[in-house]
Order: C-alpha cells, then sequence, then structure tokens
C-alpha cells in the first residue's frame, strides 16, 4: 500500500523508482507566482505608460521652447525639467524593478522545473548524483538519460544558459546589463545606454519566452505523466508576454515613443 502524503515523514519512504510516484506531489518554491504577478503589474504599468509618456513629450516640448540653448541649463529650468518629467521618472523605475523581477524568478523557475523533472522521471541514485550539477549540466546529464544526446546547443540548452547567466549577475550584485569579468568594468565603466523601459521590457520577455521553451522541452521528454504538460500558469504566462510582446517602443531609453499595436505577432 502506497503511504498518504501525511504519513511521509522521511526520503525512505519514497519510491526509488519515479514513475511510481506521484503521490506525493511536488511542493514548489512560489516562483512562478511571482512571474505572474510582475507580469500581470507589467501590463497595467504599460498601459499607464502610453498616456502619461505622450502626455510628458508635450510638456517637454514647450519647456525647450521656454529655454533654449544655454539656458535651458539654469538651476530654474532644470528645476522645471525635473517636475515634467517626475511622473514618468517613477513609473520608468516601477517597470523597471517588475522586469527583473520577472527575469529573475523566470530563472529560479526553471531551475525548479528541470529538478521536478529529474525526481518523477530519472532514478533516485542518478537525481541526487547530479543535483549539485549547474542547470545547464543538470540538463544535459538529465536529458542524456532518457536517451537524447544532443541538447547541447539547442534552444532549451541556450535558454538554461542565457536564464542562468542573468541570474548569476544580479544575485551576486553586478549590472545584469554589463560584461561580469571585471568588478571595475562591471560597476565603473559608464555604458553606451544606461538600461531603461526598453530593454527591461525586452528582457523580460526574453527571459520568461526562454523558461516557456525549457517547460516545453521536458514536457516533450517526461515519461512521467505527472511532468508532461503544463500547467495553467504557464498558460497563463504565454498570453501575458503574447500581450507584452505587442508594444513597440521607438527611439532609446531616455525618449521613446511607445505605441501598443493589436495586431502584432
Amino acid at each position: 500500500m502506497q503511504p498518504s502524503d501525511k504519513e511521509l515523514v522521511s526520503v525512505d519512504q519514497l519510491p526509488e523508482d519515479p514513475l511510481r510516484m506521484p503521490p506525493p506531489y511536488w511542493r514548489g518554491s512560489g516562483a512562478i507566482f511571482h512571474i505572474l504577478n510582475a507580469l500581470s503589474d507589467l501590463e497595467s504599468l504599460l498601459e499607464e505608460l502610453i498616456p502619461l509618456n505622450t502626455a510628458t513629450t508635450v510638456r517637454l516640448d514647450a519647456h525647450y521652447d521656454k529655454y533654449p540653448d544655454e539656458s535651458s541649463e539654469s538651476e530654474k529650468a532644470l528645476d522645471e525639467f525635473a517636475d515634467i518629467r517626475d511622473s514618468l521618472w517613477q513609473l520608468e523605475q516601477k517597470i523597471r524593478m517588475k522586469s527583473e523581477i520577472a527575469c529573475l524568478m523566470s530563472a529560479i523557475q526553471a531551475e525548479e522545473n528541470l529538478n521536478q523533472f529529474c525526481v518523477f522521471n530519472i532514478h533516485r541514485n542518478i537525481a541526487e548524483s547530479i543535483e549539485k550539477l549547474s542547470p545547464q549540466e543538470k540538463l544535459l546529464v538529465a536529458s542524456s538519460v532518457l536517451g537524447h544526446h544532443d541538447v547541447k546547443g539547442t534552444a532549451p540548452f541556450e535558454s538554461m544558459q542565457k536564464l542562468v547567466k542573468w541570474r548569476n549577475a544580479f544575485v551576486h550584485g553586478h549590472c545584469a546589463d554589463r560584461p561580469t569579468t571585471s568588478l571595475r568594468h562591471n560597476h565603473l565603466i559608464s555604458p553606451p545606454e544606461y538600461p531603461g523601459v526598453k530593454s527591461g521590457l525586452n528582457d523580460t520577455i526574453q527571459m520568461v519566452e526562454a523558461l516557456l521553451r525549457i517547460e516545453a522541452f521536458l514536457c516533450s521528454i517526461s515519461l512521467n505523466p505527472y511532468t508532461a504538460s503544463s500547467s495553467v500558469e504557464f498558460r497563463e504566462m504565454e498570453r501575458s508576454v503574447e500581450k507584452l510582446s505587442k508594444y513597440r517602443i521607438d527611439g532609446n531609453e531616455s525618449a521613446y515613443e511607445v505605441t501598443f499595436d493589436a495586431v502584432r505577432t
């Protein structure tokens, strides 16, 4: 008789054959809900951005007409410029923060999905022996165990590399948009352009799509029915990314025009 979830108090009670599970069922880290929350907030914030950015541009045009040439550098002109730009700066910062949450949690969720896949598809002895490998190495080994030997260089492998690289830079206190080989270069050398809404949105879409790509691949090679299909949360993630992809930002990080194209694919 299979013990119930409540009776499981030790890993010794778990079957060594992963295909005999579940039960018990996987307890997730909750990263996926942080992703969904961040994506939902981004949808709302970007809706706010369009009219605010347009209104701010109109006010700035009038400001530049009022303070042409050198007079725009006066203390009064700079104070007025800051007052005009303040609301937009605050909104842009919120968008950047939500973008970073989505990117970071996508990397965490990708590794969790891989760990879950290993537990429910690979014999206990093998799964535990590869537990300390990097996510990329673990993906290669887990895939090979199930007969998929040519994963390196494929889209799922490169997606995992991209997610891990971003996560490692961010969690080790580096600027994720800069090379991390040198602390001085990463933190002291100014980039050609500082990250803003445009790069934040692009990073979010790329990182969440990378997670979705990994999830789809793991489902496709899963032997255990429990890990052979995606949850409703991943379908919601796909819907949100599709909507975010319809935003178009023309210009640079500091001066841009943002539009929403409902028919854009």
